[in-house]
This record gives structure tokens, sequence and C-alpha cells, in this order.
């Protein structure tokens, strides 16, 4: 039976095609189902595992009332197994993380699932279109040994890719077939020739001291009756590459897979790696490093080497370790994975020298290019990668540091060549080709890649300058969201900074669905705390050195999963986190017996203008003491959350201890806080530790030293995310905007004003009088400062999730005109569809234009005292009303706003 039949037949068992149960055209409808917050997740490892769906209508206010939910095992032709399971109808407006009664999942399996819904109206939508999932181990142990060559990659060395293979006869093709793939480093799998996936960076990076992930692909239609083989291509990756600054994880990367093979009758013949695979690394990948780059001679590739049949005499016996009695957690990859997302031209070359060549792609981005050559055979072509070039023309590599970053490849002479790195990746706005006389017209061409999160929000404006921030921002969160949140992609470092993490989050999740990328990455920050005196959270998470509980970085750990929350509204981030985030608050309190964080580790305001880096004030011990009480009352609201209120009251103890101790050592009698520098003053309104008495005269000196900064910043990664909160909140976001709106230096609009592309990790990374800055560690792709960016959706535009409400059930819209904007817009992809924010001044008046996603409700707070003058949808709002609650639907405001 072919494809299109096996399918329509699925579509009839399980009731998807069937006119007597779905209208083809209905008022009421569901889409975007995701089950664990993910589309098509293929290892749930959860024997309760949460579903999610839009309900989707032209109708205004409505709500779910009720839902029915239906789930079939199928084979991997997606073909009913046995008969579905089915709820009855329940009664919930719940349409987000709903745990449906009465599963019961198997362990390394496939599903389909669907759901109908009921509204307020006396609608039902019918069953929607099927979704499918696949199980994890779900308790099994894992099976399969762990396989290698045997070798030993020694420190700051770089290692050929390793290839494996081994043969398998298969007497009756299987109804379903999944393969079960765990590594040491990173592996491609193949089948019979084809690569089983295109998702890179197989199986991705966990702390591996602890845990290791694994992945999993139904790989039915792969194989065939009678001989196949199975392969994989091994590198070193983030394991055993050389990660800063001298740590490596492992000498001896490996892999470690299963073959789950079902017949029709249901039995399950299970295939594990083990000694009967044999290796080489006489392949055409010659070297591969995350930081160095690639190597790749093409007259090395290996023919049909995982073709079925295929001799490998010269192949050689691998080493095999046990993988029953591996002492890491074996854990379901939960994000989705990196993958090639778009293709960028360049917009110019030059030509430097005979043989050498400068590629422009117009802006800074991540992945690599892929080259398109014609040359001889051994001709060896070498492309390096860097974000800028110097006065001269030449490329700017200083700031790479100790970071090849080059790819070498040779040519086999065979016509037009393409090809395209594996194993590592750059961070570049220009690529220089040398080697090559007369490149094709289309010899370049940028491939970016990242972690494949769907793009949740989108934001524009009347002012250019600012809708280049916002793009900068978007594409420094493409290209650090590589697998987990890094700091930078170019340089020796591309670790997973805690505290640039915890000021962006909030931006991060307006742009993105990062709800299971943070929830993966919690797993390396919990991994990695340290209990001591001294300890805490990690600076970098996975661990890879640096510190420990370092002010501001390590309150990542509680910061995070309640930002994650706050816009997911996902539950379990919570649960999985707070057993952790006890440890570390009992770490914090015993540093701070009388409520002051003495003598925290801190990085300081890191990088604030005009300061050394290690220097930046305010002071360590108000750093410490203020990012204490903001974790103690995070703390809190999770245990509040989770039904715990002795642990919220005892972390709200801890909290008011802290602002106690605080408000008498660092808040003097006229309102001045200690080191009198921006961020003294933005940590203490932004966190609310001042005393009702004290409010006042500390937001008078925060506006006195913004004016004796001529109303510009003065703040690096702790200060500069607090600084439009606090000034909206006092209600001068008129101060806000003239701050944000500055050209000259510092500020954000100065970096675009010379022409950046991405968020720089300096103020002054670059500057027409200077150049460069003169230290090395100077990234051009660096988010932090992009923070900015989640007040662009909260206050802009007004769209604001609120804590009382999590997960954008009830969300504000809030929308705060200024810095002489004549329109603004925002659109997100909440849990329950599309809100959105657009207005429009003209004439002294502002029409805005709010869309609440069915099943939600939005809070509308107007800017204008007039309300004589409201107009909802043509009418006239009841004069005084100063807040509007709406339900779903488009709705227009016209106002005065003088």
């Amino acid at each position: 039976m072919n494809r299109t039949g096996v399918l329509m037949r699925c579509l009839f068992f399980f009731g998807l095609v069937s006119l007597f149960v779905s209208p083809l055209v209905a008022a009421l409808s569901v889409g975007n189902l995701r089950c664990e917050g993910v589309r098509r997740p293929n290892q749930v490892d959860t024997p309760s595992p949460r579903f999610s769906w839009v309900l989707e209508t032209d109708r205004e206010n409505t709500r779910q009332v009720a839902y029915q939910f239906r789930l079939i095992e199928v084979d991997g032709y997606m073909r009913p197994m046995g008969e579905p399971s089915e709820t009855e109808r329940i009664e919930t407006e719940q349409s987000a993380w709903v745990s449906p009664p009465g599963m019961e999942l198997k362990p390394r399996s496939a599903y389909l699932w669907k759901v109908r819904v009921w509204d307020n109206h006396g609608q039902d939508s019918g069953w929607s279109e099927p979704q499918r999932f696949g199980t994890g181990l779900l308790g099994d142990r894992w099976r399969a040994d762990w396989v290698g060559d045997g070798g030993a990659v020694e420190l700051f060395e770089t290692a050929p890719a390793r290839y494996f293979r081994r043969n398998l006869i298969i007497d009756t093709p299987p109804v379903r077939a999944r393969l079960y793939v765990s590594a040491k480093g990173l592996v491609e799998p193949w089948i019979n020739g084809k690569a089983v996936t295109n998702d890179l960076f197989v199986p991705g990076w966990p702390d591996y001291r602890r845990r290791l992930f694994y992945v999993s692909y139904d790989v039915t239609e792969l194989l065939q009756e009678g001989d196949n083989t199975l392969g994989m291509v091994l590198g070193d990756g983030w394991y055993s590459g050389t990660m800063i600054p001298r740590h490596q994880f492992g000498r001896e990367p490996r892999f470690a897979a299963f073959l789950d093979l079902m017949d029709a009758d249901g039995n399950v013949a299970t295939i594990n790696s083990g000694e009967e695979w044999r290796w080489t690394d006489e392949g055409p990948i010659r070297m591969n490093s995350i930081y160095h780059g690639e190597t790749y001679d093409a007259r090395m590739e290996l023919v049909d080497w995982c073709a079925p049949g295929a001799a490998d005499g010269s192949w050689k016996p691998v080493t095999t370790r046990s993988g029953r009695h591996t002492p890491q957690a074996f854990t379901a990859r939960l994000s989705p994975p990196v993958r090639r997302i778009e293709t960028l031209q360049p917009k110019a070359v030059e030509e430097r020298e005979p043989g050498v060549h400068i590629y422009d792609l117009g802006q800074n981005m991540v992945g690599w290019v892929r080259l398109k050559v014609k040359a001889k055979k051994g001709q060896q072509i070498r492309l390096r990668f860097t974000e800028m070039l110097n006065a001269d023309g030449s490329l700017h590599t200083e700031n790479l540091r100790k970071a090849k970053s080059t790819a070498t490849y040779v040519a086999k002479g065979e016509g037009v060549e393409v090809w395209e790195p594996r194993f590592t990746y750059f961070g570049f706005r220009y690529v220089e080709l040398s080697g090559v006389e007369e490149p094709l017209e289309d010899a370049i061409e940028g491939v970016v890649i990242h972690s494949d999160l769907p793009r949740r929000g989108h934001f524009e404006c009347s002012d250019p300058m600012l809708n280049q921030l916002y793009s900068n921002t978007l594409w420094s969160q493409k290209g650090n969201f590589l697998e987990l949140p890094t700091d930078c992609p170019q340089r020796d470092e591309r670790t997973g900074w805690t505290g640039d993490a915890q000021v962006f989050a909030p931006t991060a999740l307006y742009n993105m669905e990062a709800g299971a990328f943070y929830r993966q990455w919690l797993y390396s920050l919990r991994d990695g705390l340290r209990d001591s005196p001294n300890g805490g959270f990690p600076d970098v998470a996975p661990l890879t050195g640096f510190g420990f509980g370092s002010a501001g970085w390590s309150e990542a750990g509680f910061i995070v999963p309640w930002t994650v929350y706050l816009h997911t509204g996902d539950k379990r981030v919570l649960e999985e986190s707070l057993p952790t985030i006890q440890h570390a608050l009992e770490i914090m309190a015993a540093q701070s017996p009388d409520g002051l964080r003495i003598s925290p580790a801190t990085w300081g305001d890191w990088l604030s203008p005009g300061y050394p880096r290690y220097k930046s004030p305010p002071r360590q011990d108000l750093i410490g003491t203020a990012y204490y009480a903001r974790a103690a009352d995070i703390a809190a609201r999770i245990a509040d959350e989770l039904g715990r209120p002795e642990l919220a009251a005892s972390n709200r103890a801890l909290r008011d201890q802290a602002k106690g101790a605080y408000q008498k050592a660092y808040i003097e009698g006229n309102g001045v806080v200690a080191d009198d520098v921006q961020t003294s003053y933005f940590l203490t309104l932004g966190f609310d530790l001042a005393s009702d008495t004290q409010k006042g005269s500390v937001e008078d000196n925060l506006l006195r030293v913004i004016a004796e900064k001529d109303n510009h910043l003065a703040t690096g990664f702790l200060g500069t995310p607090l600084i439009m909160p606090v000034l909206t909140e006092m209600g001068r976001t008129d101060l806000a905007y003239t701050i944000l709106k500055q050209t000259s230096y510092p500020g954000w609009l100065y970096t675009v004003k010379n022409g950046a592309t991405t968020i720089w990790e300096r103020w002054d990374s670059w500057t027409p009088e200077d150049g460069f800055h003169p230290h090395n560690m100077n990234s051009f792709n660096h988010y932090a400062y992009g923070s900015v960016v989640g007040w662009f959706y909260s206050d802009i535009a007004g769209l604001q999730p609120l804590p009382e409400a999590p997960g954008w059930k009830r969300f504000r819209v809030a929308p705060k005109p200024g810095g002489g904007l004549s329109h603004a817009s925002a659109s997100l992809e909440t849990p329950y569809g599309t809100a959105a924010s657009n207005w429009r001044i003209e004439d002294e008046r502002m029409k805005l234009s709010v869309t609440v996603p069915a099943n939600s409700i939005a809070e509308i707070i107007l800017p204008t005292d007039d309300w004589e003058s409201v107009m909802l949808n043509g009418d006239l709002v009841e004069s005084g009303i100063e807040g509007i609650e709406l339900e779903s639907g488009t709705h227009n405001f016209d106002f005065s706003i003088r």
C-alpha cells in the first residue's frame, strides 16, 4: 500500500475524515496542538504529559466550556494499533497544559491525539486534525552499550570525526521502527545510506557529569527487507572538545543507540549498540572543533559507507562499555533541536588580492556557509569568519582570541563541488575565501542555524532606528540560542553564562517560544549547583569552570524558572526547580546571617561604561544583598504557586530581613544609595528595597544621577534591564524614551548609528574615534543589552503578562506612547492564540486596536484622562472608567491624548 493509501486508511479508522463527525466549515475549530509545549515531540518522558490547543474562531467573546480528548497508538505508517481511548466531555475552560484523565502510555511508542471543544455559544468544534508524539523510556532502563574507537582526545587537541557502521538482516520489514540515540559528543545517525534526520548537534549539550540526553526518531521507512546498515558519524562537540577556560568533560567520545523493531503482532525486537559495530577515522572530516572549525578532505569521502552490503574489511573493531551501568541520568531531550533555519546571500564581495575574496553577508549571523567551488583535485580552499573588518578592509580576528574559526575544504576535482560543515559553527558577517582564483558567482551562501524555536512575537514602530534595534536583538537571540543560551557565538567561549540569561529571559520569551528551551537548560543549571558555604548555582551552565554563587548570575536559578512560568503557564518548570531553589536559598541565607550578603562573589555591574570590567560599581555586598532579597521573593512566589504556604512565609521572612538590612546599610537619610551610581538606584527601586518613606527621595536621587550623565545611561549588565521598568513605574516614561533614543555614547542607538546588526557586548565595542575596544573580550553578538526590547512589547505596545494569571490566560494591554512615535504595533502568539496591540496617533487622537484571543481576557488601561472622548468600536465608553476588561475579538478604541 502506498503512503497516501496508508494515510487515508489511518484517517478513516481514526475518524478524521468522517463528514458525520467534523463539518467541513465550522465557526469554531481547534489548532496549534502541542504536547509538553512542543509540536510533535519525539520522546515524551512523563506518564502524564500535558496537552495544549488554541480555539480558532471569528466570533467575539468566545470561551471554552468543555473538551474531549482522543488518543490512539500508531505504527510507523501512522496506522492505528487497537482502539482509541477517549475521555468523556470534561467541563473546564483550561486549554493549556491539560492532563486528560485515564491516559496509559507505553514506553518507546508512538501516538496520535486530537481534541474537540465546546464554547460558551453552544458551538462544537468537531475533532481537530491529529497530532503525533512519541514516548521515551518512561522508567525503562537504557538498553545499549557505549561504543567508541578506544582512542582519547587530549586537552587542546583536535581530532578527525569517526565513522561507525554495522550490518543487520531483517527478515520481515517492521511496522514500526524507532531509533534511540545518546552520545558523549555529537552524532549523526544514518541508515542505508541516508541521514536519519536534519537535526544538528545531536543529541545536545547537557552537563555530562550528571546527565546524558537521548533522542529518538521513527525510521520505519528507512529500513528494508534483507540487508541493512546502520551508521554513525561521531564528532567531539562539547564533550571531548576543549572548552574555555581549560575544560574537557571527557577524552573519549562515544555513542550508545538501540533500534526497536515492532512486527505486525506487536512484538518488539531490540538491536543494541555493541561489539558488532566497526569503525574508521579515515573519512573526509579530518578535524572538528566547536571553536576552531572543520577540515574536510573530499578526496577521502567514504562512498556508500553506510549502504547495505558495503565492504568494511579495513574497518576496525570498536571498544564498548556498559550502558546499563552508566552513572549519569539518561534524560529525554525537551527542547527543539538546532537546525538550518534560513539562508543569506552576500551583499558585496571584494577581491583583496589574487585568490583572496571577502564576502559581506550584510548581517552578523551564526552558522556557516555553503561553499560551491570548482577546483582541481587536492586544491585547498580556506574559509575564515569574522564579525568586523579592520580599517584597511582585512578581517578583524583579535576578538576571536584562541578560536581559529576556520573551515578548510580540500577538493576532489570532480566538477562543481558543494560542501558545508557539520560539527562546528561560526559567528560572522564577513567570510574570507582563499585558494580560488576565480570563485563561482554563487560560491558563498550563508546558512543560519539555531535552536528551532518558533517565532512568538513581532514588533514595529514609526522609528526606523528602534526597528533596527529590535532586529539587532532578535538576531542576537537567534545567534545565541544555539542549544542553550550562550553569551557569544564567535570566540573561544560560547558558554551558558547565567547572568546574561537571567536579564534577557523576559525579552527572549516575547520573541520566541522558548519555554522548553529554558526548561531543558535549567537541568544543567541545577546540575551545576555547588553545595558548600561559598557555593550556589554556577556562573555558567553547563559547568565548564568559573565560579559559583556570583550575585546577579547565580540568581538565574530563581529568575528564569519564574519568568518561564509567567510567560508560558507551565507549572512543571516550578515543580522541577523548587527543591534546588530552596537549597540555593539556604546557602545564601547562611552567607547572610544578618540579612546582608557581605562577601558574595560577583562580576559586578559587568561592563558599565567608564569602568574596568571587574571593578564596575556598585559594591559587591550591595549587589549581593539586593539579589538575595530578589531571590527570596521569587522563592516565596513559587512556593505560593505550588501550594506551600508555610515555605512561602519562611522565604518571605528572609526577603524582609534582607530588605530591612539593605535599607539600613545602603540608603542614607537623604535617599542617596551607596556608591551613588545609576545601578545602585535601579536595583533599589527595581527590586522594591526602599521603604515607603525612603522611596521618594531615592527616586529623586536617581533622576539626579541620570541628569548628571546628560540623560544617558551609565549601567552594565545588571543595571540596564531595570532602566525602563523603573522609570515607567515612576511615571517617567518621557525620560525612559529620552534615554532609549540617545544616539550619542553610551546608548543603544549609538551602536545602531554605527552600523550594528546585532547587540554588542560593550557600549563602546567600536567607536569612530578609537576604533575597536582595546580589550579582546569584545563580542559583537551578545544579547544582554537587548533586554530593553521586552519593554517594546510590554510598554510601547503595552502587551503585559500578569503574575496573578501566568501564561496569558489574563493579560494587560497598557500602551505608553511617547518618544515622538506616531505608531507602534506588536503581536504575540500566546498559549491561547494571537494577542495584539496596534496604535497610531493622528491629530492628538490615538487609535488603538486590541486583539484578544479566544478563551482569554484582556485588561485595558488607556493612556488618557479624557474619558469623555473614549470610543470603543464606534460607541462612547461610560465616563469615568479607567480600566476595561475585554473578552476575545478585535476591539478598536479612539480617544484624545491631549
